[in-house]
């Protein structure tokens, strides 16, 4: 069985007002037939009307299963991952300097550099999923916020008029 991919994005139109309302409307038909909605969270992302739309959705198809992945855990994992290759590349560096093994007070401060470094990773993923605790228990449709509202309706690249995000996904959530 072959995997498939939605990312809102890319396979939603940006500037196309007829395709941007067509790819709105339908989002709900591309996750009435996906089995599992795989969120890469931030603290901003209860504030982006898009966002919080295609949670709303979600839960309104009844679908159960989402997988929270905090982006601050993919920086948490490069930065274990990195701490152990440098400490490895740090030891191995003093036993060629010296010609021996590396004693002990060497690892230790090594270790103790490295584990700093991994601790306040760990310390601001930790802090990030518990904000994502508080944002799931609070979060509203109507405090989102979107581009083309924050920006007057206006592009600010090419000075054009945009279509209402927040008119064409309150449509879609009333149908």
């Amino acid at each position: 069985r072959s995997r498939m991919v939605f990312v809102d994005r890319f396979c939603i139109h940006q500037s196309n007002a007829r395709l941007k309302k067509e790819g709105i409307r339908g989002l709900g038909g591309f996750l009435r037939y996906s089995n599992r909605l795989v969120v890469l969270w931030t603290p901003a992302y209860f504030t982006r009307l898009w966002c919080t739309y295609e949670l709303v959705t979600w839960i309104h198809l009844g679908k159960a299963s989402i997988c929270w992945m905090p982006v601050t855990l993919a920086s948490f994992a490069a930065t274990w991952i990195g701490a152990s290759f440098a400490h490895f590349v740090f030891v191995s560096f003093i036993e060629a300097a010296t010609g021996d093994s590396c004693n002990a007070a060497f690892e230790v401060i090594s270790l103790l550099m490295m584990s700093t470094l991994v601790a306040s990773r760990a310390r601001i993923h930790m802090r990030d999923v518990l904000k994502l605790e508080r944002q799931l228990a609070s979060f509203s449709v109507r405090q989102a916020r979107c581009f083309c509202c924050d920006n007057n309706h206006v592009d600010p690249v090419t000075g054009k008029d945009m279509v209402c995000d927040r008119e064409l996904v309150y449509d879609s959530l009333q149908e």
